[in-house]
């Protein structure tokens, strides 16, 4: 049984009586106290997340192979551009999910700082101590109202793409797209919520449970009504599966009353930022592929192109899904340390180079081999695994995946000290470098590819530094 919903009003008062009610401690243990990375992920909490991370990989990688196995010719085709478009518009979405642990984070320690002034004597506390603090907006509403939106969005755009993307069930999945983009904004949000305030089991289990679901749900359409609209409405239907946790659990029903740290105006505009930097990064991370067809990739080396689509997914994954899932978690980090965000970014930043360089001789060495295995050269096409998956190619592809990975560390810091400038200017400039690089650099596919996806992330990590670190000697300047 679930334990029952309490006000959170009334906890807070009480919790407000108790501290006046207390002795007071001596004010450099309160300063110790504060000083200490309350809210630090332990083990445990790594194992969830990390565990979390390999279920999300591991089931999309099974889905596919149901797909494949439920339909067959244009149905198959159809399927996978809707998984495609589905997922680009909520990778889009995800913005949500950082701004608000910003927002929820923040308003947290704003909070845990007004209960330290109020124990205070009164004769101590600054004249604004006594005047009531501005609430901040309540995350579900905004995060509801923007998912409506996006979704009202995908409908009123469908006639400019659903009949030449997804002709045969253009229907249900535009419906169901919809419906999904609106369910993930909320899902984001809980993610964000929990995040903020360093749940992160409740983190871990949401991502875990859509997957979870995803996986039982279409294995249960492929086995009894395999269709198309049905795992399209089946890949749709886990993105609600957070319900459970937001109505169930008591830490899931923080939600609903949840609030940022400033107004819903200021959120909006917040999220819209951390929207547009999303938008490139889903260029970046998911429709690379798109852009190297559009280059002209497709006419002259179809066959290169599309082990190299093999290689760039295969050698992504291993860095960027577990980053994705601990994302929150960075975010949480630096606002802990926003005093002193570049410092606190090194290490987490080597540890990155780390694995990739690691990676990368691991894939240099063994690469081509293990990618043989997984997916077996069809006849006449020696030449182009030769090109794409030569152990140079999939070792320089695995470390500017870690180039990737870095820079999106670097995003969530200059998010986490509130740049959202800066980091929307870190993501557009990898974006565009990206694309001039895939569409202009005189070279054949696979270095041309390789080269924009290691020069791009690197010209956005340059920005984020610089951002962050003027911004940071600009608020020493003005403290001073």
């Amino acid at each position: 049984m679930s334990e029952p919903v309490q006000n959170p009003d009334a906890g807070e008062a009480r919790e407000r009586n108790s501290r006046e009610t207390q002795p007071q401690e001596p004010a450099d243990a309160r300063d110790t106290a504060e000083t200490q990375p309350s809210g630090t992920v332990n083990r445990y909490q790594s194992l969830a997340l990390l565990g979390s991370s390999v279920l999300a990989a591991a089931s999309t990688l099974v889905v596919t192979m149901i797909a494949q196995r439920a339909l067959t010719g244009s149905e198959l085709t159809e399927f996978l551009l809707f998984w495609s478009a589905l997922f680009t518009v909520t990778g889009i979405i995800t913005g949500l999910q950082p701004e608000i642990t910003r927002a929820v984070g923040t308003a947290r320690t704003h909070a845990a700082a007004d209960g330290v002034a109020s124990a205070q004597p009164a004769s101590a506390q600054p004249a604004s101590v006594g005047a009531p603090a501005p609430q901040g907006a309540r995350v579900v509403t905004v995060a509801a109202a923007l998912g409506a939106v996006a979704g009202a969005l995908v409908l009123v755009s469908s006639p400019l793409w659903a009949g030449h993307q997804i002709p045969h069930s253009a229907a249900v999945g535009v419906t169901v797209m919809a419906v999904g983009v609106f369910l993930y904004a909320l899902q984001a949000t809980i993610s964000g919520v929990a995040a903020g305030e360093d749940r992160w089991y409740l983190f871990a289990t949401v991502g875990g449970l859509e997957s979870a679901g995803r996986l039982l749900l279409m294995l249960a359409v492929a086995l009894l009504i395999p269709s198309l609209a049905g795992l399209e409405v089946a890949t749709v239907i886990p993105m609600g599966l957070w319900l459970i946790l937001a109505f169930v659990t008591v830490s899931g029903r923080r939600l609903w009353v949840a609030r940022a740290d400033v107004p819903a105006g200021r959120l909006t505009v917040n999220i819209l930022w951390s929207f547009l930097s999303s938008a490139a990064a889903a260029m970046l991370m998911m429709g690379f592929p798109n852009v190297l067809k559009a280059s002209g990739a497709a006419e002259s080396e179809p066959v290169v192109l599309g082990t190299l689509i093999l290689a760039i997914s295969i050698t992504r994954s291993p860095i960027m899904i577990p980053l994705q899932a601990f994302q929150g978690v960075a975010v949480s980090a630096f606002l802990k340390q926003r005093h002193r965000p570049v410092a606190a970014f090194i290490k987490p930043a080597a540890a990155v180079v780390a694995v990739g360089a690691v990676g990368a001789l691991a894939a240099y060495l063994v690469g081509p081999l293990l990618f043989r295995l997984i997916y077996p050269p069809a006849a006449g096409t020696e030449s182009a695994y030769e090109a794409a998956a030569s152990g140079l190619s999939l070792g320089a592809l695995v470390f500017a995946s870690a180039l990737l990975a870095l820079m999106t560390l670097s995003g969530n810091m200059a998010l986490a000290v509130n740049q959202h400038r800066i980091y929307l200017a870190g993501w557009v400039v990898a974006a565009v470098v990206t694309l001039g690089l895939a569409f202009l650099l005189p070279a054949p596919l696979v270095p041309r590819a390789v080269v924009a996806l290691a020069v791009g992330p690197v010209c956005g990590f340059v920005v984020h530094m610089v951002g962050v670190s003027m911004a940071s000697r600009a608020e020493e300047t003005r403290a001073e």
